[in-house]
């Protein structure tokens, strides 16, 4: 006589995912269980907002436009119902996917319109103006400088002018930083020098971190 037993598969936990924000999601992917097939990230509306927008693929135009079809929801709420979107979350404001089936691979969609996909001049100094597009977020941080990121792909801008030391020996010290800095934490990916007669523009690219 055999016996035989089937361990009960355990229901994967995603407490530890980033703390992205809240996701507003269609309610028949949150209550009715429905995987979706269509989600995108815009321009958040407050900080504790996310910026994703999850839908099945189902939903009509005038079920989309009922405010009581949708519900905000943890990232790991809606992870348990479908996993498969995990990598996708992390994708910064300006990111669209779609699949066909619940069963396809998910792709990335480049002609969907978001409302806040345009250029926009932001006023830095006096004398400059930065041209970038309004998916952007701008948040200036405690050192000075200012950061303009969509949450995977960043911008920072810091302005130099120390006092008692040349335009010469700030920009040497800083070009120096950027040759020596240290490579453990982040790779130095590319260095850029948009310097001309008048202002000195160096910097560098690095992998974007969690």
């Amino acid at each position: 006589m055999g016996i035989f037993s089937r361990k009960k598969k355990k229901e994967e936990n995603f407490d530890d995912f980033p703390a992205i924000g809240g996701l507003m999601v269609s309610k028949m992917v949150s209550e009715e269980k429905k995987k979706p097939l269509f989600m995108y990230r815009e321009k958040r509306t407050r900080p504790e907002d996310s910026g994703w927008r999850i839908f099945s693929g189902y939903e009509s135009q005038e079920y989309t436009a009922n405010p009581n079809n949708t519900g905000i929801n943890n990232p790991s709420t809606i992870l348990k119902i479908d996993s498969s979107i995990k990598e996708l979350l992390l994708k910064g404001v300006g990111s669209v996917f779609e699949r066909e089936s619940e069963k396809s691979n998910w792709y990335e969609v480049d002609d969907y319109k978001l409302e806040d996909d345009y250029l926009t001049k932001h006023r830095l100094t006096e004398n400059w103006t930065l041209e970038i597009n309004n998916l952007f977020e701008r948040v200036k941080e405690e050192s000075g400088d200012l950061l303009y990121t969509t949450g995977d792909k960043s911008l920072r801008i810091a302005i130099w002018n120390e006092e008692g030391k040349k335009r010469e020996q700030i920009c040497d010290e800083h070009q120096l930083q950027i040759e020596n800095r240290d490579q453990s934490a982040s790779k130095t990916l590319d260095t850029y020098d948009f310097s001309d007669h008048k202002i000195k523009r160096i910097g560098y690219e690095i992998k974007e971190q969690d």
